[in-house]
């Protein structure tokens, strides 16, 4: 009794399996001559008459011989002499479960010979055929072709035929058939100028045939409108559309797609950035708009401005403009996108409905230049970078720091691709980010601004590059005067300088700097500089701004001079000393005189140790002794005495010793 009740169960649960085997396409009939061998004719790519010997097959049960005109060849059969037919038939087949087959053949011609044509004729001994049933071969041409059986269960197939050859017979029982294709759903938006339209192709899959409504009801076999080929018709309104295809009684599942016709469109980019995110819109820019490229990056980004606001066209891997367009150029019509926001960046992101299509592209005729966007990155707050996000901006003397990156996210020629912290610079960029207080700036060179300027300001700490940086343009915010020298360090190589500069090259005598001719500043080396004429905010173009730090020069002596390209505040100990605009040295004697100013070297004295002199030589060959130097800087605490040895409460001018160094006031 247990062995029944498992025999049962084990048939209970098969069942399921058997039905499922059932439903699969299965080959009743296959034969691929492989067992022919003749030397010449078919898939060696001789395609001649063969050899003439016996065929032989794979399957059972064939139907024809010599006398019929059926011969082998290599790996398939040729058939058909001159003006007589081959003629070969099956065994007979047989399906289960279903009343459709699908034959698939392959055949080829072998040759012309006068006026004869080279076909080959498929006929059913049951039922009916749709497909490739009269084939006219190509020469030494190998075809694939299919052909349907419908209607019967059991049948024969005939293959009747002149001068080709034939492989790879293949008989599949169809308990279904495939899908068709249908265009997409999507969204689609009425023309300017006309009404809604949209091109829906239906296409059958392959051998069969479809039938498709558009009303809402559901295809079968005889409802519907009937295709045998793709089809293409046009809707406009939102409709659903659902397709079926079919051979004899078999069936694909029914496809159901809608298109919907939209009906958000917004007329400028002001009202396209209060729409919600993810909401698939009509931008319609007029010519009123004004719109204008602001900055195109490989036809897939794209950077507008209209009169009421600034986007970023995002086209991805869906869409392109073609050719790309340029700064400047008028934007006019519509397109259809995808609202987006991105790190504060508002977007129209291309989808399966965009195309650039009614969306026109102008150089200007009249019109000025699109100019950026003057912005004041700090101070007040004076800066939203929310409400330049996706706009041409420029400033002056900002720090890169965590709230305002500069990246050289388009690639633009002669700018650094990263930015360390605390550089200060002069930008003209696109802002490709702004969120939570951060704004990220890709810069762009338009209307000949340079897009990164590095600035050494006298007044402000400077930050180097970590690493050196070619074709680079700084700015140096300070006056070198023709009227004295002027002590000088900055961060790049200069041989172009008009006038004379000096080089601390020696120490000699216990306590005199010796400071000699050169004609080249080195990046970092602090100088003696005098112009031929005042230089007030020079800028230098296409040099290489270096990483290097300034330096401190010791030639062997107690004395340093020491370079710096940020502001320092000199020790009031009297161990730090400067050159004042009479060319002699002077040290800060309060807090309030104690800062020297950026791009510039002071001179550095062991505490306790006495004060140098300079000697610098003059373009003539002769030396100016430069001596220490007081004036207004001496302080109350200071003991002032003339030549005589008298203490002087109010010195002028003249020669004193104060706290026993000699000392000019001029």
């Amino acid at each position: 009794m247990r062995r029944l009740f498992l025999i049962s169960l084990l048939l209970w649960l098969l069942i399921p399996l058997q039905q499922a085997a059932m439903a699969d396409n299965v080959v009743v009939f296959s034969e691929t001559f492989d067992k022919n061998t003749s030397t010449k004719g078919g898939r060696d790519g001789d395609f001649n008459n063969g050899s003439g010997t016996k065929f032989t097959f794979d399957e059972t049960g064939w139907t024809g011989d010599n006398s019929t005109k059926i011969y082998a060849a290599s790996q398939c059969i040729r058939f058909g002499t001159g003006d007589a037919n081959g003629v070969l038939t099956t065994r007979t087949i047989t399906l289960e479960g279903t009343t459709v087959a699908k034959l698939t053949f392959s055949a080829a011609g072998w040759g012309d010979k006068g006026n004869v044509t080279n076909t080959l004729t498929v006929s059913v001994s049951s039922g009916d055929l749709s497909g490739d049933q009269e084939i006219t071969l190509e020469n030494k041409i190998w075809n694939d072709y299919t052909v349907y059986v419908i209607g019967a269960s059991s049948f024969q197939l005939t293959f009747t035929g002149k001068r080709g050859f034939l492989d790879d017979v293949k008989v599949t029982s169809i308990t279904e058939v495939a899908d068709p294709t249908v265009t997409e759903s999507c969204t689609f938006w009425p023309n300017t100028t006309e009404a809604a339209s949209k091109v829906i192709t239906v296409t059958p899959s392959l051998g069969t045939a479809i039938r498709y409504t558009t009303d809402g009801s559901t295809p079968t076999t005889n409802h519907g409108t009937e295709a045998t080929l793709a089809t293409n018709f046009s809707i406009h309104a939102t409709t659903t559309v659902k397709a079926i295809a079919y051979v004899g009684n078999v069936t694909s599942q029914v496809v159901t797609k809608t298109y919907t016709l939209g009906n958000i469109t917004v007329n400028s980019i002001f009202e396209f950035k209060q729409l919600d995110d993810d909401t698939e819109a009509r931008l319609f820019l007029s010519a009123d708009a004004e719109a204008r490229v602001l900055h195109a990056h490989d036809g897939k980004l794209l950077f507008l401005r209209d009169n009421t606001g600034t986007l970023c066209l995002d086209f991805g891997t869906t869409a392109t403009f073609n050719p790309t367009p340029e700064h400047n150029q008028h934007v006019a019509g519509w397109i259809v996108g995808r609202k987006a926001t991105d790190k504060g960046l508002t977007k129209l992101m291309a989808t399966a409905n965009t195309n650039t299509n009614y969306l026109a592209l102008a150089a200007p005729v009249t019109e000025a230049d699109t100019e950026p966007t003057v912005v004041t990155p700090y101070g007040g707050g004076q800066f939203d970078f929310s409400n330049y996000a996706g706009d041409w901006v420029t400033f002056s003397e900002a720090y890169v720091s965590p709230e305002l990156a500069v990246e050289n996210v388009f690639g633009t020629e002669n700018v650094a691709d990263e930015f360390m912290y605390d550089q200060l610079v002069d930008v003209s960029a696109i802002v490709v980010s702004s969120a939570n207080g951060k704004a990220t700036m890709a810069p762009v060179a338009y209307n000949g601004i340079t897009p990164v300027v590095y600035v050494l300001n006298e007044d402000k700490n400077y930050g180097g590059p970590a690493t050196d940086i070619s074709h680079a343009t700084v700015r140096l915010k300070r006056t070198l005067s023709k009227d004295y020298w002027n002590t000088l360090v900055v961060p790049f190589e200069y041989s172009s300088f008009e006038g004379e500069i000096r080089a601390y090259s020696d120490h000699i005598n216990g306590n005199t700097m010796h400071f000699s001719k050169t004609d080249q500043i080195e990046a970092g080396q602090p100088y003696l500089v005098k112009p031929n004429e005042d230089i007030v905010d020079p800028v230098f173009s296409d040099i290489k701004l270096s990483a290097t730090l300034a330096a401190s020069i010791n030639k062997g002596g107690d004395y340093e001079f020491v370079g710096s390209y940020s502001p320092v505040e000199l020790n009031t100990d009297k161990s730090m000393l400067f050159l004042t605009r009479q060319g002699q040295l002077a040290y800060p004697s309060s807090e309030e005189t104690r800062l020297m100013k950026g791009s510039r070297a002071y001179f550095y004295v062991p505490n306790g140790g006495n004060a140098p002199t300079l000697s610098v030589d003059n373009e003539d060959g002769t030396t100016s002794i430069l001596i220490p130097y007081a004036s207004s800087l001496i302080s109350r605490d200071d003991k002032v005495y003339d030549l005589q040895g008298r203490r002087v409460s109010k010195p002028t001018k003249g020669l004193y010793i104060v706290n026993g160094k000699k000392l000019i006031i001029h």
